[in-house]
């Protein structure tokens, strides 16, 4: 690691000192052997085009819970194991097409930590500790060949307050599934009945099938990035919304995510410091199972999703009603897609589309209407829920609903000196919500 990101990772460490303690690490594997018919899964067409980094969701519960009974947790995500079968096994090679599903388990990690829970979330400079909340982000996984595909650290504050990270392989399930897993487990730990997942039957993988995997731009240079989280209230998207309306030329009620969308990206184009590309373009993921023929449940597992790209000439500012067109065309192109098949055919049309053109790529995503607000260990449901954007060189946003459903959360990771423009940009300021 170059001496400037070391500095940069010490002044943070400055700004928030945590000292974390390991109280205990295990295996937890299936409450059940999974069955010899499914011991190997293979992946599907979409699943092969994943890029092979992971899913990280962080849950927070407040200080008022003194109460978590860590054997409870370990024995229900045991039971879940054995329903989410694929991940508590092992691809056997790093380019494999399949799972191993011989229950070797997961790592469950317990870890103490000197800070309070309202502390953590309420600054700024969350995001820039949030790995130490991963077993990977304490080097737990340090010399391992072939680590599990999932990965849960239970965290306690100070305060009594607690966080459980959860780290999924991306290559055998996408955020959705990540989440529908998380309430899985919490459901049993309350000792209720949950939804179990579905899966894709997918046949083994030959040659023609094969879909390179999307590679995600390592960051290996001395750039250093910032992450922060924007809060847009309902009344402001509506305003947004009414204003882009306004500008005639429009899709008929666009949505909340077609307006913000917009608004980060010329925010985003406007504050680049890189002003040599003609054209900027916008990497989209759509969850697909309820587009797809056969309309599939909102918990099968896997990576049932394909991905867009909208492309932006930077001659002038961009206009937000014209990229609300452009977004709007990548959501109907989606929608005629038939099955997982088209998805993928679709996703790799994207993926050539995306290396033939020159330009700022920047990558959007949204977990809007995701339960992830419905997870109750049996301690009610969490004070705030995050996500870890991947250390890459590239400009990043997640959109989320906010914990009471009225309005979005924008996580926004961007290059140091690009994100000092965009988080003092007037327009995006005009929609953020006032500090109370």
């Amino acid at each position: 690691m170059n001496m400037n990101k070391i500095m940069a990772k010490l002044q943070r460490f400055g700004k928030i000192r945590q000292l974390h303690t390991i109280i205990s690490q295990q295996t937890i594997k299936p409450a059940t052997p999974t069955p010899s018919h499914l011991k190997t899964y293979n992946l599907s067409l979409t699943d092969k085009i994943a890029p092979n980094v992971s899913t990280d969701f962080v849950f927070f519960f407040p200080k008022y819970i003194n109460n978590v009974n860590t054997n409870v947790l370990k024995q229900s995500l045991s039971q879940s194991l054995a329903r989410y079968y694929p991940l508590a096994g092992r691809f056997p090679s790093p380019s494999a097409s399949y799972v191993d599903c011989n229950d070797e388990g997961i790592d469950f990690v317990e870890v103490s930590t000197d800070s309070r829970l309202n502390d953590f979330i309420q600054t700024k400079y969350q995001h820039e500790t949030l790995h130490h909340l991963f077993p990977k982000g304490l080097g737990l996984n340090d010399g391992k060949t072939n680590p599990s595909l999932l990965q849960v650290q239970l965290n306690h504050f100070l305060d009594g307050g607690v966080a459980v990270a959860v780290s999924m392989s991306h290559k055998i399930a996408d955020a959705l599934t990540t989440t529908c897993f998380v309430n899985h487990w919490a459901t049993v730990a309350r000792g209720e009945s949950p939804i179990n997942p579905t899966f894709i039957y997918s046949p083994p993988s030959n040659s023609i099938e094969v879909a390179d995997e999307v590679v995600l731009p390592e960051n290996t240079s001395e750039v250093i990035y910032k992450t922060r989280t924007f809060t847009f209230p309902n009344s402001k998207l509506n305003e947004l919304k009414k204003n882009v309306s306004a500008m005639g030329n429009t899709p008929i009620n666009p949505s909340r995510f077609e307006v913000l969308a917009s608004l980060i990206f010329k925010c985003a184009v406007g504050a680049s410091t890189n002003k040599s590309y003609e054209s900027s373009l916008l990497y989209q993921p759509f969850n697909v199972r309820g587009i797809i023929a056969g309309k599939y449940p909102e918990t099968t597992a896997g990576n049932v999703i394909t991905c867009a790209l909208t492309k932006m000439k930077n001659s002038g500012q961009i206009q937000l009603n014209d990229m609300v067109n452009e977004l709007r065309k990548r959501k109907m192109e989606v929608e005629g897609l038939r099955d997982v098949k088209d998805a993928a055919q679709f996703w790799r049309n994207t993926l050539s589309t995306l290396a033939d053109n020159q330009g700022c790529v920047y990558a959007i995503s949204s977990t809007s209407r995701f339960p992830m607000y419905n997870v109750n260990f049996g301690w009610g449901k969490p004070l705030k829920v995050t996500m870890s954007i991947p250390d890459i060189d590239q400009g990043s946003f997640v959109l989320w609903d906010t914990p009471s459903g009225d309005g979005i959360d924008a996580t926004a990771r961007l290059r140091e000196d690009e994100m000092a423009i965009f988080e003092n940009d007037k327009e995006i300021l005009a929609y953020v919500q006032e500090d109370v």
